[in-house]
């Protein structure tokens, strides 16, 4: 009862040294609840407002006719139908004759249509050629040509029909050009790992549960701050003299730091994922899919209590260390090396599927307590809901685990004089 009596008392006094901690504040959760949609926000902002300059090369620029299916196709009627839809997209383009174009620096994309494209087109033995000479590195080219090569294929569909359509005249046959075109097509349907089908906006939810793997590694970095500005700061200020002359016993005090340490790593986390959602109705707008489909208020309550649990293992591990240093630089580079650990699994967690592991290799793995952060997410995600509880019960289990094995390594005289 006493223990719980100081740890109360000892959590006041450091939540109010949170509270009054203005920069803190400012950059544990306004920063990560602004930045996630400023990103989205100048993302869709600059990409409209890349210049791309495409040249429309026509060597070709003749008509032909083809008697024996009296088709007639020209060149120019390509370029026509490529420049009202570049103009439709915003793209500035330019019309020319001369391939010599192609290597002119402001070029981003260059269309050339050779000679004989007319002519070949409206032949049954051969196919017509369009040339596309797209700059490498422009990120912006690659989304042209993406609308070149899609207004190129409408028009060869259109080509291909009248060309079906004639043979079928001449023929006296009845001939469904997509039969004739496709004979075989294929159908994909997502569905949930039970093979039922997946409801709207699945693939959406699964990338934003990704992203939620990958917010972990903001989160750990202020929770671990903090603890060295609890306990290393403190020493430097001689302010942990007096907690320690206090009647509260030693593990109180660093009780009630570390858990003060996670609830701003939660506020932090909570921050986080609403900054998430507001990033995640942006691609909703952008999609024309709808936010309810996307946002899971229980995946958002798993991140939580995920990252609860993933913060107070971090600062535990590096617990120990940050005790036994001199000062606030050694600590923040002991602490550095722990989070960077974290980072390098989130990271990766964003683009691998853990759970879908071998044995061999995930087993080995669940000695790391990261591991099984990522696991409760993605098992909740693919519908592994009893997995996901096994994975945050052993990551509570460890992380609290932890927390009682690093306090009883730490006593009085190395917590008030530190190895140089």
């Amino acid at each position: 009862m006493r223990t719980t009596y100081f740890i109360r008392v000892l959590m006041w006094k450091e939540l109010t040294d949170l509270i009054r901690d203005r920069k803190t504040l400012f950059t544990s959760i306004l920063l990560p609840l602004i930045m996630l949609p400023l990103i989205g926000l100048l993302g869709v902002a600059l990409v409209t407002q890349q210049p791309v300059l495409i040249a429309i090369i026509d060597l070709d620029n003749s008509s032909y006719h083809n008697d024996y299916l009296n088709i007639t196709y020209n060149s120019s009627w390509v370029v026509s139908n490529l420049t009202n839809v570049l103009s439709r997209y915003g793209y500035n383009y330019t019309i020319s004759s001369n391939e010599s174009i192609v290597k002119n620096p402001k070029i981003d994309l260059a269309v050339v249509i050779p000679e004989g494209f007319a002519k070949n087109s409206t032949l049954l033995n051969t196919t017509a050629r369009i040339i596309i000479y797209r700059k490498a590195g422009v990120q912006a080219a690659e989304r042209a040509e993406a609308t070149v090569n899609g207004v190129i294929y409408y028009l060869s569909i259109r080509l291909s029909d009248e060309k079906i359509n004639s043979l079928s005249r001449i023929l006296n046959i009845t001939i469904v050009p997509q039969a004739l075109r496709n004979p075989i097509q294929t159908r994909t349907e997502v569905v949930t790992i039970t093979g039922v089908p997946a409801q709207p906006g699945f693939e959406l939810k699964a990338t934003f549960a990704r992203i939620l793997v990958l917010a972990l590694s903001f989160v750990v970095t202020p929770a671990a701050s903090y603890v060295i500005d609890g306990i290393v700061g403190e020493r430097e200020r001689k302010t942990m003299e007096l907690l320690i002359s206090s009647p509260a016993p030693l593990n109180s005090i660093i009780y009630s730091k570390m858990i003060a340490a996670t609830i701003l790593g939660l506020i932090t986390a909570v921050a986080d994922a609403l900054g998430l959602v507001a990033y995640m109705f942006l691609l909703s707008i952008a999609s024309g899919v709808g936010l309810g489909l996307i946002v899971d208020p229980m995946l958002l309550l798993i991140h939580s209590i995920t990252a609860f649990f993933t913060i107070l293992a971090t600062i535990t591990i590096a617990l120990p260390f940050i005790t036994r240093t001199k000062g606030i630089r050694s600590a923040s580079n002991i602490a550095g090396i722990v989070t960077t650990i974290g980072i390098v699994f989130f990271f990766t967690g964003f683009f691998v599927d853990y759970i879908r592991l071998p044995s061999e290799i995930l087993y080995p793995l669940y000695i790391v307590p990261y591991v099984h952060s990522i696991l409760v997410i993605q098992s909740y995600m693919l519908g592994y809901v009893l997995r996901s509880i096994i994975h945050i019960s052993v990551l509570a289990i460890v992380s609290i685990g932890l927390l009682v094995l690093a306090t009883k390594t730490i006593n009085t005289e190395k917590l008030l004089i530190a190895q140089s």
